[in-house]
């Protein structure tokens, strides 16, 4: 995380003196892994925080290559606008309450009600079509094609196009070489049957994956695994290289216990992302704050319904041991940070020897964020549970 976060600092160029312009009302979205926010427009500027790809920013106004804008949480700060798409609020859904839309944010928060105080439901990624039912205050109650309703605020979606709801008979493949491409995504990527979110998942891909792209339609692309298999993947989630496709790692949803087990690591996993950037606070359970164990007993509740016990120590004795070298997306790691070799921390594994977690203490509180094992953490990790 350390390297792409000096690789964000070094890329920014020099900052025009001149303010450029005022948007009264400009949404934006992070389209890096993560993404600097600063005190002023340059990279001399002190760092105030770090967003991650997806997250929704408004624009205040740009200076030169900077701009200057407003966070979620209503904090303000300035980011390179090379790093952000700007998509002006007449663009996405306007006043329409009924038709289907798509997400267009990495994940997105389903909510119980208006508001980003009400309880999350569920996560959907980038793409995921909803039927539109109600809106109320810039927020739309949606139906999932699972038939799940909820809420989900405007930015974050936008109307889906004519060319989106064609019959995929008319989609193109020409003049696409087949190539290699490798995942991008920290949660499992969905293979699916067909070149859209409303097929079927055949399996999973784990994060720097290689596969063989084959095909290319309306955003998607046809892969082929080592093992012969194929499906399609969106494009969102791959980037093109040079690497040799990666040994078979997908896991085939050939029942229904696979799949349901899968279906609830993708959402551990999907709703510990969403929470990135989140306050540390001691003894704090969330929505909006957490200390570490208040984090993974909010996320495996509301992610897969599970109620796991409230203090580090007490979750690292439930569900099933797991060998180091054998953990999975959406295992529990518990760490002795204190030196007496007690459990006093614990996170999620996201894959790619990394994990997500609430970090800081009562004295230095910090944010929710994504760690490697490698290091510090790797030495002071006890062991992982599976629940």
């Amino acid at each position: 995380m350390n390297k792409v976060l000096v690789a964000i600092g070094v890329g920014a160029v020099a900052v025009s003196l001149n303010v450029n312009k005022s948007y009264a009302d400009s949404n934006a979205t992070v389209n890096v892994s993560a993404l600097n926010i600063r005190s002023g427009p340059g990279i001399n500027y002190s760092k105030k925080g770090v967003v991650y790809k997806g997250a929704s920013l408004n624009i205040i106004e740009t200076n030169g290559e900077w701009s200057h804008v407003t966070l979620d949480n209503g904090e303000k700060g300035w980011v390179c606008s090379k790093y952000i798409n700007s998509t002006s609020s007449s663009n996405n859904i306007a006043n329409n309450v009924s038709g289907q839309v798509s997400v267009t944010a990495s994940y997105v928060n389903i909510r119980t009600g208006v508001g980003t105080n009400n309880t999350i439901k569920t996560v959907v990624p980038y793409g995921t079509k909803l039927t539109l039912i109600s809106k109320s205050n810039g927020w739309y109650n949606v139906k999932l094609e699972n038939g799940t309703t909820g809420w989900i605020s405007g930015k974050y979606i936008s109307t889906i196009s004519n060319n989106q709801n064609s019959n995929q008979s008319s989609n193109t493949y020409n003049n696409f070489t087949p190539c290699n491409g490798k995942v991008t995504s920290y949660a499992n990527l969905n293979v699916r049957s067909g070149p859209g979110t409303n097929y079927t998942i055949k399996t999973r891909l784990i994060y720097g994956q290689v596969v063989k792209l084959t095909e290319k339609s309306n955003g998607w692309y046809k892969i082929t695994l080592s093992n012969g298999s194929d499906g399609w993947v969106h494009s969102g989630y791959i980037k093109i290289t040079t690497e040799a496709v990666s040994k078979p790692s997908g896991t085939t949803l050939n029942n229904s216990n696979t799949s349901s087990n899968n279906s609830n690591r993708s959402a551990v996993v999907n709703l510990a992302y969403s929470l990135l950037g989140k306050p540390y606070v001691w003894g704090a359970n969330g929505p909006n704050s957490f200390d570490c164990s208040g984090f993974t007993r909010y996320v495996y509740l509301h992610a897969e319904g599970k109620s796991i016990p409230r203090v580090s120590y007490e979750q690292a004795k439930i569900g099933t041991a797991v060998t180091r070298g054998n953990y999975l997306p959406g295992d529990l790691l518990y760490f002795a940070t204190t030196g007496t070799g007690r459990t006093s921390h614990v996170g999620i594994y996201v894959g790619n020897n990394t994990f997500i977690h609430a970090s800081g203490s009562a004295s230095k509180p910090d944010k929710v964020i994504v760690s490697s094992l490698s290091g510090y953490y790797g030495r002071v990790l006890l062991g992982a549970r599976r629940f």
